[in-house]
This record gives C-alpha cells, structure tokens and sequence, in this order.
C-alpha cells in the first residue's frame, strides 16, 4: 500500500494524478457515507466510522461489502444492492487492473 501512494505522489502513469485520486476518493466517501447516513446502530456507525477513516480508494472499494452488509441488515438485500450500483460505479479507473468488478466468462473444454 505504501508503495501505491509513493507512485501516485509521484504522478506515475497508470497511477494517475494524485488530485484525481484525492477526488475519487473523496466523493466515493461521501456517497458511502450519505447511504449510511440516517442510520442509527452500532454497527452502522462503526462502518462509517471506517469509511471515513479510510487512506485510499482501494480501502474504499474493500469496505463496500461492509456498507452492503449493514445496508442489507436495515433495507434488506435488494434495497442494499440498488444503492450500492452508483457506489460501485464510482471506482472506474481508480482501481488497480487486478482490482474491480470482473465479467465472468465461461470456460469450454476443447478437448473435442
């Protein structure tokens, strides 16, 4: 993790600028927070409580079950999963390659 921020501060490409990073991060904050918001119970304060807290976007992207979870506990599942959508989008180039939603592709046996 450290070496990721000493790239961006750094300005590597493939990292990109640090106050895109600073942006995405701060406005991907704010949408976990403002779903949590309104919420009360430990649980609920203790997630936002990491959310904002949290270095970079990459601890923003790992705490999105926890939102989901604590979401899902007062909404139920759908209403959870509706909310997230926006969030999830949000972290579109700002997430190493390795990282971030995968298409699932079926794998075939070409042993025909």
């Amino acid at each position: 993790m450290l070496f990721r921020r000493i790239l961006r501060l750094l300005n590597v490409p493939g990292f990109g600028s640090r106050q895109a990073t600073e942006s995405q991060l701060g406005r991907i904050r704010t949408a976990m927070l403002s779903v949590l918001q309104g919420h009360g119970g430990h649980s609920v304060q203790r997630v936002s409580q990491r959310v904002r807290f949290a270095a970079d976007v990459e601890a923003l992207w790992y705490l999105r079950q926890d939102v989901m979870m604590a979401l899902s506990a007062i909404d139920g599942e759908t209403a959870a999963r509706r909310q997230m959508k926006t969030i999830n989008s949000m972290f579109k180039g700002g997430l190493p390659g390795s990282m971030g939603p995968r298409a699932h592709q079926r794998f075939t046996n070409n042993n025909g």
